[in-house]
């Protein structure tokens, strides 16, 4: 290092034209720096989202009141979108198919 210092030198008192530059320390990672890699995506937020569905649903606040449409309970709030709730369809209950053949004691098979 020293004897290329020294050369270097020794060039410069004889003023002759030459470039000596220093050696980037990571030249790479300093031209990735540079370019842009990913461009930025700034996503759309809708602020309302949907019903929430929940077993029981209930008021959150007094401005929120009942509808039953279609077999559901819903919950709506004009003041807070996001009290918005439906409740979950009931499930049927007795749905066996009464037959004759299927209140024998003896199975015919």
């Amino acid at each position: 290092m020293q004897s290329i210092l020294s050369i270097s030198r020794k060039l410069m008192k004889l003023n002759l034209n030459v470039n000596i530059e220093k050696p980037r320390l990571f030249s790479t990672l300093q031209d990735i720096s540079m370019k842009k890699i990913l461009q930025v995506y700034n996503p759309v937020i809708n602020p309302i989202c949907g019903f929430k569905v929940k077993g029981r649903v209930r008021r959150r606040c007094k401005s929120c009141y009942f509808v039953f449409r279609d077999q559901r309970k819903y919950v709506i709030c004009p003041e807070h979108p996001r009290h918005k709730q439906m409740a979950m369809k009931p499930k049927p209950h007795n749905t066996w198919i009464l037959t004759h053949a299927s209140q024998s004691p003896v199975r015919p098979w």
